[in-house]
């Protein structure tokens, strides 16, 4: 269960940033080497690899690199660094990270032998093919029957898990690079109403997993309250009752 209540002071972890990356780094994220380990949540780490390059490791996947960070939804955009995103889905899970997916599509790869046939309606794989075979994907269970006997030398090499978002929608066809940025969520921690109020989110103390939002409202909230006060005296003083009012 966490904690929601709004604390009128500062947990000490400023934001921090790889470089020239415009992602900045907030809790539950944590820069390592940069931000000390009580910034940032379990499963959060990043590490910066270069001038602007921000890497997660999810654990039993390796390390992903990170487009963008949405703390308001609660959304991280991770690629491939290595530009051949179908050959790390082969392995990846999501079981023992803080994250997960809107929802999985599920892909058949097809190794097939290079031949007059493929046409644009068949666009392989280029980081999983050669020029001996190329390395086709698709969800669709009858074209994969329908494949598998009518070109001679076609196997299946493998099977898919891909996340999505719910807007994101594939076809029948064999057209699928898979090279597409995925798109992740985290439930825990809720920082969404810290986010929402413009205040910062954290460990409500030292030996907890409970979390608080962090404000710097006090200040503004003594200022507001005085304008309010003095608002209140100038229309009390034009509205004030003189003896004038009974004659």
């Amino acid at each position: 269960m966490e904690a929601y209540k709004f604390v009128f002071s500062s947990n000490n972890c400023s934001t921090s940033y790889c470089g020239r990356s415009f992602n900045r780094v907030q809790f539950p994220f944590r820069l390592i080497d940069q931000q000390p380990k009580n910034c940032g949540y379990d499963g959060f780490d990043l590490r910066c690899a270069s001038q602007s390059t921000l890497l997660i490791n999810l654990p039993g996947s390796g390390e992903f690199s990170v487009r963008s960070i949405d703390y308001r939804s609660q959304t991280i955009q991770i690629y491939d660094p290595l530009n051949c995103l179908p050959a790390r889905l082969l392995t990846f899970n999501l079981s023992d990270s803080p994250f997960s997916a809107s929802y999985f599509e599920f892909f058949t790869l097809l190794s097939c032998p290079n031949d007059e046939r493929m046409g644009t309606y068949y666009k392989p794989i280029d980081c999983l093919s050669n020029t001996s075979f190329s390395v086709l994907a698709t969800h669709s269970g009858s074209m994969v029957r329908v494949i598998i006997r009518s070109w001679t030398g076609c196997r299946i090499i493998g099977h898919l898990r891909v996340p999505l978002v719910f807007n994101r929608t594939y076809d029948s066809g064999f057209a699928y690079q898979l090279d597409e940025d995925m798109t992740l969520t985290w439930g825990t921690p809720n920082c969404k109403p810290c986010e929402i109020l413009g205040s910062s989110c954290g460990y409500a103390t030292s030996n907890t997993n409970m979390t608080t939002c962090f404000s710097n409202l006090a200040g503004k909230a003594i200022c507001y309250g005085f304008i309010l006060f003095f608002f209140s005296l100038q229309v009390t003083s034009h509205h004030k009752v003189t003896p004038e009012h009974f004659h």
